[in-house]
Formats: C-alpha cells, sequence, structure tokens
C-alpha cells in the first residue's frame, strides 16, 4: 500500500478512474453551490463598500491628482471601474489613513 501512494504522489503512476454520471454530476452540482455561495458572500460585501470619486479622495487624504496617479500605478490605492467612471473604495481609503497615521 505505501509503495502504491509514493508512485501516486511521485506522479509516475498511471490511474484510470471510472465515475458514473450521477457521480459527476453529484461532484458539478457541488461545485456550482460553491461558488454560488462564494460569490453571493462577495456580491453581498460589495453592496455595503461606498466607492468615493477622485475629487472626494483629493480632500479627504489631502493629494492631488499626480499622487493618486502614482498610487494607483504603484497598487497603494487601486482604482475600480464602474461602468465608465473611476472610483476608490472607501475602504482601501481607510487603510492608507491607518497606515499614514501609523495605526
Amino acid at each position: 500500500m505505501d509503495d502504491i501512494i509514493k508512485m501516486l504522489h511521485s506522479g509516475n503512476a498511471n490511474v484510470k478512474v471510472e465515475v458514473s454520471g450521477e457521480d459527476l454530476l453529484t461532484f458539478s452540482n457541488e461545485l456550482i453551490n460553491r461558488a454560488k455561495t462564494e460569490l453571493s458572500a462577495e456580491f453581498a460585501e460589495a453592496r455595503k463598500e461606498k466607492y468615493l470619486t477622485k475629487e472626494e479622495v483629493k480632500g479627504i487624504c489631502n493629494v492631488c491628482d499626480a499622487t493618486l496617479w502614482h498610487w494607483n500605478r504603484k497598487g497603494y490605492l487601486k482604482t475600480v471601474k464602474i461602468g465608465n467612471k473611476v472610483r476608490y473604495r472607501q475602504s482601501d481609503i481607510r487603510k492608507i489613513l491607518g497606515e499614514r497615521d501609523g495605526k
């Protein structure tokens, strides 16, 4: 038995598996349900998030357009495209303000 497990872990095993249609359907339904659950949680979180305009962020952070551009380019404060508008997550603003204040 240990030899079989070693072969499976090494990648040198040639294994043939038979799966019934019912097993495959059950597996795919489980994957779909897991994806739905994860996406529902992400959508719920996104609905809670508030998105700010560039002008709002400049005022809150006391920075100029160039600073926001550099922050986005470096990944420090990434923009979010909502339709054709550029916005910033309020939660990201809170994080950087906490970093700047030493929190």
